[in-house]
């Protein structure tokens, strides 16, 4: 306790409280802007934090992790354009929400909910850093093939009103999937002698062109008058996030933080998938559930609570193992090393005053965010008074140069407005865009893990069945996507009316 406190003390500091905050500001910007990816945020900070004391480095590294998890809501909920992967899912009810005039009450909802979901995720690092590490060690490619089949399973809860449609859309995003090196061979497939498909179809490209390309489609498409009309006036009252709304969240709140931040323990697995899920669970516990993407604040507390507390998760395999779970644990590996820390099992032994330091910066990071944000959401909210006329050619602008930037690749840019006109049409078809971008993200390690599992049991399917952890995840996936499915025929019924972006009512 008294290092702690001896540590606590060097937080008190200008320095350190003003590295911080900027760190989170850093990661707000480049978590909004599409193609600048926390990783990229990070990587673009570390040869600052080189130069500065310790401490200073690692709040302002922590604090750009945070703002980062954060800042791709806000253009996930203004412009129907994921600022990071793990935003993605904010989008479904975000951007419905910010059509109905309640842009500001979105982006509080996301805010509170991503700044509960730092705490809990936090929590859990200091709690249960050891003994996660421990369950994380037992997972291998059977159990990770269970983790991924039961997050397919989560396509029956958000097929809409046609599985058949939905199951057509998730099969589509796994043939994309495929699209690349094969991960074990690591052969070419599908690249019909392309040289810029031998990685695969970057991400990015296919959440901005499925999302907001197409609604730059939608909106193009339904004429002059629509796109030249002037917003209507926000009712600021109608605008805010009561304290009982947020309370009346809480419980949701908290699930998927726990959720988000077990998830992020895993190795390789990453924010969205863990959005999707917390997304899907809400909704399957929900009261409404017929409600959700038609812009429910249940639809964006969920997703923005969970990859916040990925945060957190992903640290314990990175402190107590040494091993970085994604892009983002691998660069701070690298600063903390420069700095003279060493992470793994060793540490917590040898320097574990530096695991409180890094344990500390996280949890003010959350609170230097709720500052930061609260500040900045009533200039991001006035971006939805523009008319369309004005708007959507930036928004084509930032989707082109958010796709190239990743890669500094223009094929990129082309796939993005590829994968645009797809979304398109599968809009005017009425198939649902989720179940293909949730079969997308984990169609890669869901092969993965189970051809290496064969290859381990010599051809055998018994490999999933002899694993307890392997079977319990298969058992819950078929139960779920059951109950999902009967779920979805009891709602077939329900009429659900919603306000579109001409101000009319519809039939969701």
């Amino acid at each position: 306790m008294e290092l702690i406190m001896e540590i606590a003390q060097d937080f008190l500091s200008i320095n350190v409280i003003v590295a911080l905050l900027i760190g989170v500001l850093m990661g707000i910007i480049g978590g909004g802007l599409p193609g600048i990816s926390p990783s990229m945020t990070i990587a673009l900070l570390l040869p600052i934090s080189l130069y500065l004391p310790t401490t200073v480095a690692i709040a302002l590294l922590m604090g750009a992790y945070q703002g980062a998890m954060f800042g791709g809501s806000i253009s996930a909920i203004l412009i129907n354009t994921p600022g990071t992967a793990s935003s993605a899912a904010t989008t479904l009810d975000g951007y419905q929400m910010a059509l109905k005039g309640q842009s500001g009450k979105a982006l509080y909802t996301a805010l509170y909910a991503s700044c509960t979901g730092g705490v809990i995720g936090t929590i859990i690092l200091l709690a249960m850093a050891k003994p996660l590490s421990t369950v994380t060690l037992k997972f291998g490619p059977p159990e990770y093939f269970g983790l991924m089949l039961l997050s397919l399973a989560l396509i029956a809860g958000i097929s809409g009103k046609s599985l058949i449609k939905g199951l057509v859309s998730a099969c589509f995003g796994l043939l994309v999937a495929t699209v690349g090196m094969d991960p074990i061979y690591g052969t070419k497939r599908f690249t019909f002698g392309n040289i810029n498909l031998g990685d695969g179809i970057e991400t990015l490209s296919v959440f901005i062109g499925l999302f907001a390309l197409t609604e730059i489609m939608s909106q193009l498409s339904k004429g002059r008058t629509e796109l030249y009309k002037k917003a209507d006036a926000l009712s600021i009252g109608d605008n805010k996030l009561s304290l009982a709304e947020y309370l009346g969240q809480m419980i949701n709140i908290i699930k998927s933080g726990i959720m988000g931040a077990l998830i992020g323990v895993l190795p390789g697995i990453g924010g969205s998938t863990a959005c999707f899920i917390a997304y899907a669970e809400a909704q399957r516990t929900s009261k409404n559930p017929e409600k959700f993407g038609t812009g429910v604040i249940e639809g964006i507390a969920a997703p923005e609570a969970a990859n916040n507390a990925v945060c957190g998760g992903a640290l314990v395999p990175m402190l107590t193992l040494g091993i970085p779970g994604d892009v983002v644990t691998a660069i701070l590996v690298g600063a903390l090393i420069a700095h003279g820390i060493k992470p793994g099992p060793l540490l917590f032994v040898e320097d574990i005053g530096s695991v409180y330091t890094i344990y500390i910066a996280l949890l003010l990071s959350v609170f230097g965010l709720l500052l930061v944000g609260s500040l900045g959401i009533p200039v991001f909210s006035n971006i939805v008074k523009l008319r369309k006329a004005t708007l959507l050619p930036f928004i084509f602008i930032i989707c082109i140069v958010g796709t190239y930037s990743v890669r500094a690749n223009l094929f990129d840019s082309i796939m993005m407005i590829a994968f645009g006109a797809v979304g398109f049409i599968m809009n005017k078809n009425k198939f649902p865009i989720p179940p293909m971008v949730i079969a997308f993200v984990i169609g890669n390690q869901l092969e993965s893990s189970l051809r290496q599992s064969l290859i381990l049991s010599g051809g055998s399917m018994n490999i999933f069945v002899t694993r307890p952890i392997s079977l319990v995840l298969i058992i819950s996936a078929f139960i779920f996507a059951a109950f999902m499915v009967t779920r979805n025929k009891k709602m077939e019924n329900k009429e659900v009316v919603v306000i579109n972006d001409s101000g009319e009512e519809e039939i969701a």
